[in-house]
Parts: C-alpha cells; sequence; structure tokens
C-alpha cells in the first residue's frame, strides 16, 4: 500500500487545508474539522467535534433571504440538507457569526459521502470566505504601515478617511460620477459604557468595524470619524442606492453579539447618509450625513436615514452600488 493511501496521512492533509471543511455523519454529528474551519470561524476543533448540528454554534443568515439566528451547520441550511436529501452536492451563499462576534460572509458548498453500496453515511461541507474579509489583512497591514491604522478598531483612523474625502470630493468636480456617505454610530453606547465598564466599548466598536469591513467591497472605504462614530465612502453609489445599501449594513450590524463576562451582548447601530452634489463643500457633505445619523438616532436607533438635501428631499441618479 502506498503512503498516501494510508488514513493518517489522508486525515493529516484534510486537517491542514486553510478552506474551511467539516464531516457529519449520517445523524449530522460532526466528526471532523479543519484547520481552516478553526480559522475562519474562531473555533477550535475540541469544540465542534462531537457536537450535532442542531446544536446552537454559528448563527448564520442567508443572503438576500432576510433570515436570522439560523445555525451554520443547522439542518436547515440549504447546501447540507440538499446533500442529504437529494444526493447532489449543492451551494450556497451565507454569513455566520464568528466566535468573537462579528459576521462573516462566506461561500458554503456540500457533497454527500457514500460507502461502498452507494448508500449515503454522511456529507463533507465546505466554505471560504469572501474576498473582502480576505482583504482585512492586507488593508490593515497597509494602513499600519503608512501610520493610518486605528489601533483600537483596526480600520483607517480619522485623518486617512478625511483625506479619501477630500479626495473624492476632488475628482467628482472633475468626473461627476457620484459618491455617497454614511456615518455609523453603535446605539446605546454609553448604556453599555455604565452598566458594563469603559473597557467593553472597544470590543464592541472592534467587531462592529470588522462587520462593517467585511460587508463592504474592496473599492469602498471605511475609517473612524471619531470615538463613537464611523465614515464610510460608498464609491460610485448613487442617491438612489445608498440607503438600501445603508440598510444592508444595519441588519449585518444587528446580527452581531459581543460576549462580555459570560454575557452577550446583541449590537445595534444607526446610519445616515447622504450623496453628493455638484454644489457641495466639504463641511455641507458632513454636516447631511451628521443630520441623517441625528435623526436615526433620535428616532430609538437601529435605523437607517438618507438625507439628500436640507429639505429632506430625495435626488435622483442612476448609478448603482451594492
Amino acid at each position: 500500500m502506498s503512503e498516501f493511501e494510508s488514513p493518517d496521512v489522508l486525515r493529516s492533509v484534510l486537517e491542514s487545508l486553510q478552506t474551511g471543511l467539516y464531516l457529519v455523519d449520517r445523524d449530522h454529528k460532526i466528526v471532523f474539522w479543519s484547520d481552516g474551519a478553526e480559522r475562519i470561524t474562531g473555533y477550535l476543533r475540541q469544540e465542534v467535534v462531537g457536537r450535532f448540528c442542531r446544536e446552537s454554534l454559528l448563527a448564520r443568515n442567508e443572503k438576500n433571504k432576510n433570515i436570522k439566528n439560523k445555525d451554520i451547520l443547522s439542518e436547515a441550511a440549504d447546501a447540507l440538507a440538499t446533500a442529504f436529501r437529494d444526493g447532489k452536492p449543492a451551494s450556497d451563499e451565507v454569513s455566520f457569526r464568528h466566535k468573537s462576534g462579528h459576521r462573516v460572509p462566506v461561500r458554503m458548498r456540500a457533497a454527500p459521502i457514500r460507502n461502498s453500496h452507494g448508500s449515503i453515511i454522511g456529507a463533507v461541507e465546505c466554505f471560504d470566505e469572501s474576498p473582502a474579509v480576505s482583504d482585512w489583512d492586507r488593508r490593515q497591514t497597509k494602513l499600519a504601515d503608512l501610520g493610518h491604522l486605528d489601533q483600537v478598531t483596526g480600520v483607517a483612523n480619522q485623518g486617512f478617511i478625511q483625506s479619501c474625502l477630500r479626495e473624492n470630493l476632488s475628482n467628482f468636480a472633475v468626473t461627476l460620477v457620484p459618491f455617497s456617505l454614511v456615518f455609523v454610530q453603535v446605539d446605546r453606547l454609553e448604556h453599555l459604557r455604565a452598566a458594563y465598564g469603559p473597557a467593553v466599548i472597544a470590543p464592541i466598536q472592534r467587531e462592529v468595524a470588522q462587520t462593517l469591513e467585511n460587508s463592504l467591497r474592496p473599492t469602498d472605504f471605511l475609517g473612524r470619524f471619531n470615538d463613537d462614530q464611523f465614515l464610510i465612502i460608498l464609491m460610485q453609489c448613487s442617491a438612489s442606492e445608498v440607503e438600501r445599501v445603508a440598510d444592508r449594513l444595519r441588519k449585518m450590524v444587528s446580527q452581531t453579539q459581543v460576549e462580555w463576562w459570560g454575557d452577550e451582548l446583541p449590537i445595534t447601530a444607526s446610519f445616515g447618509g447622504t450623496t453628493v452634489k455638484p454644489e457641495d463643500k466639504l463641511p455641507m457633505l458632513l454636516e447631511r450625513a451628521k443630520k441623517s445619523l441625528s435623526e436615526s438616532l433620535a428616532t430609538g436607533g437601529d435605523r437607517v436615514t438618507a438625507r439628500w438635501n436640507d429639505d429632506g428631499d430625495c435626488l435622483e441618479a442612476e448609478s448603482p452600488c451594492s
């Protein structure tokens, strides 16, 4: 027998894969969990192997289906259920909650496992991070090298995001290609600070920042604007699109949780957006977005407001962003 046919060698190869991969038996009990699955989810194999898919572990939601609090490993997971039910490979795009609390978008691919008689005895599912997640470390390294990394949240600092904003405003004066701004503020920060102490704020801000970063396109910009607020620049994003995009981000943040001394802290955030206009100067643009955020906060939070001008009228435009 070739040494490559040894079960120990094959298992070692599978364990070392940086793609997330796990195996379940016919009872949907997890029997294998790869190094890649540990890296992507934050859960070690000893925390997962031996547990059943029906146990709550990684709360998930299917992309564009607005379904919350399912488990990426549950029997309701579309790709895995299809592999068992139809005996065919299947795939699905989902996001799940990392062990530390932020959301991670992935593509799942499942296939049935059959014995020598052709009977299904289990299934394998593998998953990879979206390109936005893969870019997270590279962006952090580049920002750190330039001295523009916010050490608390891991995104661009105030100086860098303001510089990006000024540059985009100058480019808009020449190209007239629209972009939009979105201010983001975590809801109830003062309440959380009073209830759990000031040390809880940094991990909350960090998990929200990574959820946002993971949910943006590579061409968009995210930075920490001040102690309590983030600023997002959505490139080639028109007035007709900014509210929809901001609401998608709001839903992602609302599915983020932070564990603090045994308590699971649910997180929501308020969003305020606007779109650049030909007559805009930087103070005007920022003030309009801040007013939108103030309106969202004033109504209780976990809301998106998009202000097109001081009268609240919508500017029509056609450039897409998603």
